[in-house]
């Protein structure tokens, strides 16, 4: 039986009861719990907080795993795959089906199912559908890389070419009655950087609400604001426009393998150290640093190291949303899987572990068809510069090895740019926690009743090539 208050008369054995049942996942008794103080004046401010964190967090769990076993197995013989309640045991004990006890039950990751078929031996051979797609956007690349390849070696290393102009039109819709009539808004929308050689030519062309306010370029996440007054019965409506180009950088791995590596330099020095909680040092960190990188290999040498061992031992699979993660390399190692961001923080760890400066870069890919959100990286060496590098793009399928290695230190013309670290605050910055603490590509929103997670708005991106 859960406790009022004024039964049991004090607050800390209030918030202790919480979070013993959040560690149990007894979810909906924490909502019920949460609800049975709220509005109460008697709470005490802090104690009111962290109960509506609880609260907050139990919902986004019960958001990310919403499928009971019948469910995962209607859902496989939708595909074809008869599986019943002994299969689900043999994949859960491998490791291959991701799930979680909330309230008491086997509750399924939304993705679960999908990933399957990423990780089990026996089920990967009907992914054909990923494989298309997987396939598709490897043509799209194989034509970028070549002409990228050929024009860097006439302009030299890291000197942007092969520009692409594009348009976005962006929308975020939050649903009807989600927020109470009267009530405002506000909203942050992902907005291009305007402080990298690869990305220029920005325009604003037009915004829905007209008033808004872009933030200063020197903040690590880009953005534009917005308020909005709700409507009744009504979906609220934010809406940007806007034209930017984007070039392609490569750096030649056979000049970069001979370069010293880096000295002392105070402006790169933030970027070689732990930041907690996704990026430190733990002994499962530094002990893989250590076993893939050799001492006489050059700074770039160790990089590439490190890239070939994630795309040799990581699988790339749908993703937790990250806020529900306390550590996100150590996921992924745990799980040997994890998607592009998650791919990229264990990559900016290792290189730090091994003395390699790595910085976090994150927005979109746009690649005709393929426009979706995106994580990747850059280390530094002093006589190169920032060298960008896309861990989750893998090895292209080329008997190149320039064209197969092409992402180790190189990137193509289709990114949107937003991001150039993550975690950083939002401009203005946002009173109540974010609904992706660390990546910023969909947008934030709240009111003054707090944040508006995922699951209360939708967003669409449409891109035009000019």
């Amino acid at each position: 039986m859960i406790l009022s208050c004024n039964e049991h008369g004090s607050e800390e054995i209030l918030l202790r009861e919480a979070r013993e049942l959040m560690d149990a996942g007894r979810f909906s008794l924490v909502l019920e719990l949460s609800g049975t103080v709220s509005g109460r004046p008697v709470i005490d401010d802090r104690v009111r907080s962290e109960l509506d964190s609880m609260a907050d967090y139990a919902r986004r769990y019960m958001i990310e795993f919403p499928y009971s076993a019948e469910d995962i197995i209607r859902l496989l013989a939708s595909d074809s795959v008869d599986a019943g309640e002994d299969m689900l045991r043999e994949w859960e004990k491998a490791g291959d089906l991701e799930y979680m006890w909330i309230d008491g039950e086997r509750r399924y990751f939304r993705w679960a199912h999908r990933n399957l078929y990423r990780i089990n031996d026996s089920l990967r051979a009907l992914k054909q559908i990923d494989r298309q797609r997987d396939e598709s956007l490897f043509e799209v690349c194989a034509g970028e890389t070549d002409r990228i390849i050929r024009l860097s070696h006439r302009t030299g290393n890291g000197i942007p070419v092969n520009p692409k102009k594009m348009k976005v039109m962006y929308t975020i819709s939050v649903d009807a009655d989600a927020v109470p009539p009267g009530e405002v808004i506000r909203c942050w929308m992902p907005f291009p950087r305007d402080d990298s050689p690869r990305l220029d030519s920005i325009v604003l062309v037009k915004t829905d609400p007209a008033k808004h306010l872009v933030s200063p370029g020197s903040l690590m996440h880009r953005s534009i604001y917005f308020e909005k007054e709700v409507v009744m019965g009504e979906p609220t409506v934010f809406f940007m426009e806007l034209e930017f180009r984007s070039w392609s950088t490569y750096f030649d791995p056979a000049e970069l393998s001979g370069l010293t590596g880096n000295g002392i330099n105070p402006e790169i020095d933030e970027y070689t150290v732990v930041r907690p909680p996704h990026i430190r040092f733990s002994e499962e960190i530094t002990t893989l640093a250590s076993a893939i990188v050799k001492e006489d290999m050059s700074t770039f040498e160790k990089a590439r190291a490190i890239y070939l061992w994630i795309n040799d031992n990581i699988i790339w699979t749908s993703a937790l949303e990250y806020g529900l993660m306390t550590d996100i390399p150590g996921y992924v190692l745990s799980n040997m899987r994890g998607d592009c961001g998650m791919q990229t923080l264990l990559f900016i760890s290792l290189c730090r572990a091994s003395g390699i400066p790595a910085k976090w870069q994150s927005g979109w890919m746009m690649h005709p068809g393929h426009v979706n959100l995106h994580d990747w990286s850059e280390i530094w060496i002093d006589q190169a510069g920032w060298i960008p590098v896309d861990v989750s793009f893998k090895l292209q399928p080329s008997d190149d090895p320039a064209a197969s290695e092409f992402y180790i230190s190189g990137i193509d013309s289709y990114r949107l740019i937003v991001n150039d670290d993550y975690g950083r605050p939002l401009y203005p910055e946002k009173k109540f926690p974010r609904s992706e603490p660390v990546d910023f590509q969909r947008g934030e929103l709240e009111w003054n009743g707090g944040n508006i997670y995922f699951d209360k708005w939708k967003y669409n991106m449409q891109v035009e090539y000019k």
